[in-house]
Parts: structure tokens; sequence; C-alpha cells
């Protein structure tokens, strides 16, 4: 963790005193230093039922076969993935925030909050935990790789996790944003390589990690390379989903 990730702790706490992210009113005393517990019973959380595959959340019962239009036709190389919240309102505001505002500090408040969801603890738990990795050329423009300040939070957290940058991307790709469904597929095809330094061994669960899932084609591909890698168990998870 750099300086420059936590220039508003410590002493410019006392000159600049911090509000909540989500409700901008002075931060009350806790574990979390940018979400206050108010600001926490905001965020849009996920709660079963939810697709056995990619995590999106049914409104309702599931009667029968139903399938996931969200992972429709992904047939993804994870076993499965789980999110903690929906990509909305004040979740996607933080995300934001963290990604592309030099805010990397509120991805660990993020982190606290989603581990209370019982479902994804149990998810991460023993596992060991691989971010989705950025280009190079991007990583310098952004200073840092946000999946994996979430990955390292993640496994300082969860008991009998650990981690490490197992995986790289080997050309930038456009971003997925404005991107359809297929778009998004065939842009990462083939995108990521495993990092010669960290070999995939067949015994140890991965789960690759990411901010959000939109179709899961990102971390289908970095599941896909640790298969093609040697890996056999391969599930994915995301702060949020959508």
């Amino acid at each position: 963790m750099s300086l420059l990730d936590d220039l508003d702790r410590g002493l410019l706490d006392l000159i600049f005193p911090r509000d909540c992210a989500v409700t901008q009113e002075p931060m009350d005393e806790g574990e979390r230093l940018h979400l206050s517990d108010a600001g926490l019973a905001l965020l849009p959380r996920i709660f079963d039922p939810r697709c056995f595959t990619c995590g999106h959340p049914f409104d309702g019962w599931l009667e029968g076969d139903r399938t996931c239009p969200h992972c429709l036709d992904l047939n993804p190389a994870f076993h499965r993935a789980l999110c903690a919240f929906r990509a909305q309102g004040p979740v996607r505001h933080i995300i934001h925030r963290f990604k592309y505002e030099k805010s990397p500090y509120l991805a660990d408040d993020l982190v606290a909050a989603a581990i209370q969801d019982t479902a994804f603890r149990r998810h991460l738990a023993g596992s060991h935990l691989i971010p989705v990795p950025l280009y190079r050329t991007r990583l310098q423009d952004r200073g840092y790789n946000q999946a994996e300040r979430i990955t390292r939070t993640l496994a300082q957290k969860i008991p009998g996790c650990s981690w490490s940058p197992a995986l790289l991307k080997k050309h930038p790709t456009a971003s997925q944003t404005r991107l359809g469904r297929e778009e998004r597929r065939r842009n990462v095809a083939e995108a990521f390589s495993v990092n010669p330094n960290y070999p995939i061994r067949p015994d140890i669960r991965y789960v690759v990690i990411d901010d959000v899932l939109t179709t899961g084609s990102t971390l289908h591909a970095c599941a896909k390379t640790l298969r093609q890698a040697g890996a056999s168990m391969v599930d994915a998870a995301a702060l949020a989903h959508g």
C-alpha cells in the first residue's frame, strides 16, 4: 500500500474529517473508515435465490428449470460465481470512485461490507484468490489495480484465504463498458496468460476476483486460462453484479 493510496488517513483526518461515501454525513467511529452504518444499510445486497452459475439475483422463487439470462450461452470455465451486491445506486457510485477517481481505499470498506454476507464469505473461504489483471499501460495510468486491492483485502479478512497475481494481461483490450455481450466475449478472448512465477496446481481451489460481474466474459476468460494451465477447481467472485 503506497502513501498516495491513503492520503485521506492519519493526520489529514484531523484537518479534513471524513464523511461517509454514501450519506455524505460525518463518519461514526468503527472499523470502516469511509462507510457509516447508515450508508451500509443503503447498499443494495443480493439475497437468495440467485443463479447457481453467475450469482445473479432472482426476484422471486425459482420454479423448475429456469435459465438465467445473464449467463445465457456463456458456458463459463468457472464452476460458480458469487457477488455480494447489485451494481446499482451507492454501490455503483463507490465502485466508480475507487476505479476511476483515484480512491482505491474505498474498496476496503466495500470488501468489509461484502463479507458480512455469509454465502459470499463461505464461497471464498479456504481458497486461493487471483485478481483479474490490468494491462501494464493501464496499470501505469491508473496507478493501481482495483481488483488486486479487493483481492488482497479479502485474503486478509477471510480465514484460510491466500492470493497471488497468478494471471497477466497479454495485450490491451477495449473497455468492456459500452460493448454488447458477444463483443465482450471476443474482446477478452485469449487476453490473459499465467504468470510463470506462480505455477498452477490441480489440487488448489482458485477463485478469480473482479470488482463487477456483468456478463461474466472477463471472469470466464481468466478461468479458462487457469484451467488450460492445469487448474481443476476454479470459481469466481465480484463485489457487485450488474
